[in-house]
């Protein structure tokens, strides 16, 4: 669970949340880029119609976090630039200057030195400073990302709402040339009921209409953040869009939850499918629910069958099972969503008949 980050992108109408989405999946490789398309969550005829987003889209990342990246330039020299210093200082030595050719090669000869001993001293250096950075300065970790896209129309703001309970950080996005506005308030006010780590995000700083410092002091007024941890960005162009993952990873917290207590998922979306019946959007609080499990939902007493679950990238992906802290779908043999309502809890049958006994 540590290496999971649930986040969801928030912002008022227009304001680059889809396209900042789009940037992420394409620097994460989620989407190859001959599949590619703008707005590529949005996958309702009447959303890419409008231009807007109006259902709430999920979708796992797979994101190689680099500390280096994260924590800028290391105060120690690569393995590269070692293994050249000390190739240089031994072509340049005292000896090979200031030595005539004759002495040169008695030198040599009486030291029993060879013309390699500068490159395979110079190999040593590189082979032992590739250790110091695998084992330390440039350890890599690979994190799972799931990101939930959420409208910005205040008609479609009760998608926010249920999107906001299935995560723990919230990246806010503003418009830096129209700047903070009445859904970027609403968004806000949400995830703070929800006490969602908020990362602020000035989007379209590449316009000419961009007033950076001006909507810059409305978000310090407005979260009472620092200046420094406000990120600009392009999500157009794709403009530091890389340093907003790594801060995702950074300061989100990981999910919490108890992978050995009975399986509690809570359901933040569900529609049915003409051919596979109701699936069901499903946030993991504890436990795991398995293929072919038999399912129970708390509100409504409807049980059913786990028929298929797993993953959005941003298709779905079928797992052997979703875990504690994991979003994912699950498919079910229910015939209607009045079955499974939203915010509803899903739970193994198996533990709701020993609960109840």
């Amino acid at each position: 669970m540590e290496h999971i980050r649930n986040f969801c992108i928030i912002a008022h109408i227009d304001h680059g949340k889809s396209t900042l989405a789009d940037r992420m999946m394409e620097m994460t490789g989620t989407v190859e880029k001959r599949e590619m398309k703008s707005q590529l969550l949005d996958s309702m005829d009447l959303e890419r119609e409008k231009g807007i987003t109006i259902k709430l889209a999920p979708v796992r990342m797979k994101y190689e976090y680099q500390e280096a990246e994260a924590s800028g330039a290391s105060p120690f020299p690569s393995s590269k630039n070692l293994a050249e210093s000390s190739r240089r200082s031994l072509d340049a030595g005292p000896v090979s200057r200031s030595a005539p050719s004759s002495e040169k090669s008695e030198i040599s000869s009486e030291a029993g030195a060879t013309p390699s001993t500068a490159t395979r001293l110079a190999q040593s250096d590189s082979r032992a400073c590739a250790d110091v950075g695998v084992n330390g300065l440039e350890q890599s970790t690979v994190y799972d990302l799931n990101l939930i896209d959420t409208p910005g129309h205040v008609d479609f703001s009760y998608e926010v709402s249920r999107s906001l309970q299935a995560c723990e950080g919230a990246v806010l996005v503003v418009d830096a040339s129209q700047g903070i506005q009445a859904q970027t308030l609403a968004n806000v006010y949400l995830a703070m009921e929800q006490d969602l780590t908020i990362i602020p995000v000035l989007n379209k700083v590449d316009l000419p209409a961009a007033d950076v410092p001006r909507v810059s002091k409305q978000v310090i007024n407005l979260l009472g953040c620092d200046e420094s941890e406000i990120i600009h960005i392009s999500a157009k162009t794709g403009q530091n869009v890389d340093q907003v993952l790594a801060t995702i990873v950074e300061r989100i917290p990981a999910p919490i939850g108890q992978p050995d207590d009975p399986t509690r998922a809570l359901i933040f979306d569900s529609y049915y499918d003409d051919y596979r019946g109701v699936i069901l959007y499903v946030r993991m609080v504890d436990g795991q629910i398995k293929k072919g499990e038999a399912i129970h939902m708390m509100a409504t007493g409807a049980n059913g069958l786990a028929l298929e679950v797993g993953h959005l990238s941003p298709g779905m992906i079928p797992d052997p099972s979703l875990d504690t802290g994991e979003i994912g779908y699950i498919v079910t043999n229910l015939k209607t969503t009045r079955e499974a309502r939203v915010g509803d809890t899903v739970t193994l049958k198996k533990y709701f008949t020993k609960e109840t006994k």
